[in-house]
């Protein structure tokens, strides 16, 4: 069933998200930020940039599930960082709460430490808003106590111009 509460939830949460990508290119001058979740889908990005951002998302994705499975081997949990560097282009991949993944592209006239130190504070804000539980709220089931058949006790509910 379609909830407006829940609607509106995500909508603020995909843009305190925007807001955590749009703050790491602008202060830590990467090229770009996306945030995908594990099964590879992108949910949000930031920076200028031509690549194809849909495929980076799931090969991203699919590097991270096959990283975890290597930490697992080697007796570790996970492995919640990982740094891939080129000639030009270079990749920081974290971990972002529990179902997601923040990936930061940039070039060699940025600081390595800088983007780890932007993305450390990104990954832990984006998780403190990716990992939130939404306020249930609780609605009172119908008891079938009500007087009069279900058919009477709906007529209330009718526009008025039905009543005839």
């Amino acid at each position: 069933m379609l909830n407006l509460l829940d609607i509106e939830r995500d909508l603020n949460n995909l843009q305190r998200a925007q807001s955590v990508l749009d703050r790491i290119v602008a202060e830590a001058s990467t090229h770009g930020a996306f945030l995908v979740d594990d099964s590879g889908f992108l949910i949000a990005e930031a920076g200028e940039i031509e690549l194809d951002r849909v495929a980076l998302a799931a090969l991203v994705s699919a590097t991270f599930g096959a990283t975890a499975e290597i930490a697992r081997l080697l007796g570790e949990a996970d492995f919640k960082r990982l740094a891939h560097q080129g000639v030009n282009r270079h990749l920081f991949i974290g971990r972002a709460g529990a179902s997601h993944i923040l990936i930061i592209v940039f070039g060699s006239e940025t600081n390595l430490g800088l983007v780890k130190l932007y993305a450390e504070q990104a990954t832990s804000e984006l998780g403190a808003i990716l990992d939130t539980q939404p306020e249930k709220i609780e609605l009172s089931e119908p008891t079938g106590e009500a007087e009069g058949t279900s058919e009477e006790a709906g007529e209330d509910m009718l526009p008025a111009w039905m009543d005839d």
